[in-house]
């Protein structure tokens, strides 16, 4: 992946990550369930454990890969609009929550990716944050 920032990307690629891991977790669940009986699924016995434990773990992961906090993702886009990123530029660009938005932005400054700038900074303006690395 480049050092440019794509929000349609990011929006294709999480909507396919929650897609896999509710669709495949949905289907792992029904093999293991169904691993008794023959009908709807072919497969019994060990095969169908794993078969229907393989998709499940996949499954899974996708769910866990989608729940994963985007702080990459969120430095991306502060290197594509100069060095410096807003609360704002990551709700809109990422199509997070503002409780997400706030966990992304503490984490970051937490880790030393981020510095605020709040110098002169009038009351009814948004904080600033410029990237350190």
């Amino acid at each position: 992946m480049a050092n440019e920032f794509d929000a349609a990307e990011f929006t294709r690629r999480k909507r396919r990550e929650r897609l896999y891991g509710w669709g495949f977790s949905l289907l792992g669940g029904l093999i293991l369930l169904d691993s008794g009986a023959p009908v709807p699924f072919p497969l019994v016995g060990l095969s169908s454990l794993v078969v229907g434990g393989g998709v499940l773990a996949f499954g899974l992961q996708q769910l866990r890969a989608y729940a994963r906090p985007p702080l990459r993702e969120a430095l991306l886009l502060g290197r594509s609009l100069g060095g410096q990123l807003t609360r704002t530029d990551l709700f809109l660009k990422l199509g997070l929550e503002a409780e997400q938005v706030d966990a992304i932005l503490e984490q970051l400054v937490a880790e030393g990716f981020l510095e605020p700038e709040t110098e002169g900074l009038p009351a009814e303006h948004e904080i600033r944050y410029r990237l350190l690395s």
